[in-house]
């Protein structure tokens, strides 16, 4: 059983070791969530290619952007 605990706005849960390494997920990794009928399930995402023209330093640059401003492109999003 795995407690759930606040980071940032959302909520996280860790992820146990036994199950990290069947899966390949290390920190930096990307994961997916599906829900399903028993609740939700959790798999290793491939990373999909850049388009072209798109560097790693610009998806960075772009995620922190979202990460400080989250709030407001939630208000946003909803007009």
């Amino acid at each position: 059983m795995q407690k759930v605990f606040k980071n940032g706005n959302s909520l996280a849960v860790t992820v146990p070791k036994v199950y990290a390494q069947e899966l390949n997920i290390e920190p930096g990794s990307s994961v997916a969530w599906k829900k399903s009928k028993g609740g939700l399930l959790l798999k290793s995402a491939k990373k999909r290619a850049l388009p072209e023209g798109i560097t790693p330093e610009f998806v960075k640059m772009v995620n922190e952007f979202m990460d400080e401003h989250d709030d407001v492109l939630r208000e946003l999003a909803k007009r």
